[in-house]
């Protein structure tokens, strides 16, 4: 106990104690905050990911409601603009790249199609 006593009388050896303290305490808030951040980054992304696909499928469906005998051509042109209209944020947060959003779409339609019992032939 006396060795403690002795230890923190001196002014110069507290400081550099708090000092370490500080520093090693900061080292772990920093760890922690970048765990966090990127739980909750994944986390974003994921939803950003859904609301992206739900946006497209739906505006598949909204577009074969329209006119099934469209063409995918106009039915993806449609789901790909209710997708940028209605979820934005989602596709600035994901940044597509080139073909992503039509290959979506075409998931989507060959899905809706094959629901009502259409075969679309794999060029479409």
């Amino acid at each position: 106990m006396d060795f403690l006593k002795s230890i923190l009388a001196s002014p110069e050896l507290v400081n550099a104690l708090v000092g370490l303290f500080g520093l090693i305490l900061m080292l772990i808030i920093n760890r922690g905050a970048g765990a966090v951040e990127a739980f909750t980054g994944i986390r974003i992304e994921a939803a950003a990911r859904e609301a992206l696909h739900s946006a497209i499928k739906s505006g598949v469906e909204a577009a074969l409601l329209e006119g099934p005998n469209a063409g995918f051509e106009v039915i993806k042109a449609h789901a790909i603009y209710h997708a940028q209209q209605s979820v934005p944020d989602a596709i600035k947060r994901l940044v597509p790249g080139d073909g992503v959003l039509d290959r979506i779409a075409l998931r989507y339609y060959r899905e809706a199609m094959a629901r009502a019992g259409v075969q679309i032939p794999e060029a479409a």
